[in-house]
């Protein structure tokens, strides 16, 4: 293996998934250009790579063939956006297999693909810890609601009481109660009669792309977290 090669590679998905992360984060939507410039570079490069004897043609193809299937078929399954999938695609590309520290198979794509879904289940743990230090801290977070227990409680897992005004990507999950009864949670994707006023409950909306990248940089200086895992969990057990 030619490391300065892999070293290159490395480069240009970090730099691919932090550019894509920013612009899915500022305008939920990835101009194709960004993809095809990416994606050609890699293209250019493996062939590189194979001709010269420094990429393995197997692991290349297995990888791009399992991150096209799986892109594509989660995508259009309406389990994620399409920036999503052309990520694991272009990723496929650049980055076809990488040997993780912590982990059993080298195909990268796959890595990241799950070790991102993992991360991105953080996030209601860490929703819940910023909403316990409040009401720690004595913020009444939920005055003016007339709420039971436990809707608060999944309250508290899927959001948090802004500061200001909602920003966009920050989408209401509480309207106003009937009759002259306290506000209401409503946990529901319609933002209609949604409030808006500064204080207002938001569920943060991070494009899965973010966790993505998060999911690369674990995979390149930690490994793959669910064979960690499973490897904690069998020598427990």
């Amino acid at each position: 293996m030619n490391f300065a090669i892999l070293n290159v590679n490395i480069f240009l998905a970090s730099l691919m998934l932090l550019l894509t992360s920013y612009l899915d984060m500022k305008k939920r939507e990835v101009p194709d250009k960004v993809w095809i410039v990416f994606g050609a570079i890699g293209v250019g490069l493996e062939i590189y790579e194979v001709e010269t004897g420094v990429a393995l043609f197997f692991w290349l193809i297995v990888a791009i063939v399992l991150a096209a299937v799986i892109g594509m078929g989660i995508f259009f399954a309406g389990l994620y956006g399409g920036a999503d999938g052309k990520a694991l695609i272009v990723l496929a590309i650049l980055v076809p297999y990488l040997v993780p520290r912590v982990g059993i198979y080298p195909i990268a794509p796959l890595i990241v693909l799950t070790n991102g879904i993992l991360l991105s289940m953080l996030l209601p743990i860490g929703l819940l810890i910023l909403n316990t230090a409040r009401i720690i801290s004595g913020k009444k977070i939920f005055a003016g609601f007339s709420e039971p227990l436990h809707r608060k409680i999944l309250a508290i897992f899927l959001g948090y009481k802004t500061s200001g005004k909602p920003r966009d990507f920050q989408f209401s999950m509480e309207k106003k109660g009937l009759d002259g009864q306290g506000k209401k949670f409503d946990f529901g994707l319609m933002q209609d009669n949604f409030e808006t006023a500064p204080g207002t409950w938001v569920t943060p909306g991070i494009p899965l792309l973010v966790f993505f990248t998060a999911g690369f940089f674990v995979l390149l200086f930690y490994g793959d977290i669910v064979i960690s895992i499973i490897q904690f969990l069998v020598h427990i057990f």
